[in-house]
């Protein structure tokens, strides 16, 4: 029982997270393209597809119609709440571990020497 709920679950999360509810509006594809077919019964299924997804579509002002195909606008919104219930608190198991690296010691080598960049010096011959 516990598995066809999770089932379910994902069903509904990948529905929510995807364009799947576009699919329902496929009967609106074909009365459209019904309509089409009455204004000119020379249009077949795949230049009804290629006039409105790919290519110009005829200057026959159904703009709205046409904006409720499917798949002409897609939204998506989507927000997650994870609830997780743990049958047992979580353990943190603490490991040790030895860093085997040996470091140099710092020299001060690298620090300019004050009597150089001193602006009271003694001149240079």
């Amino acid at each position: 029982m516990r598995k066809v709920c999770l089932y379910i679950l994902i069903v509904f999360i990948w529905a929510e997270s995807t364009s799947l509810d576009q699919l329902l509006k496929l009967p609106v594809l074909f009365e459209h393209f019904k309509e089409h077919q009455l204004k000119n019964h020379d249009v077949g299924l795949l230049e009804f597809i290629s006039m409105h997804y790919w290519g110009h579509d005829m200057d026959d002002t159904d703009n709205d119609r046409d904006m409720q195909l499917p798949f002409k606008k897609v939204n998506i919104n989507t927000h997650y709440l994870l609830f997780a219930r743990l049958n047992q608190a979580p353990r943190i198991i603490a490991a040790e571990q030895t860093v085997l690296q040996t470091f140099t010691i710092y020299k001060d080598q690298y620090h300019p020497d004050p009597d150089l960049t001193s602006p009271f010096r003694p001149p240079c011959a």
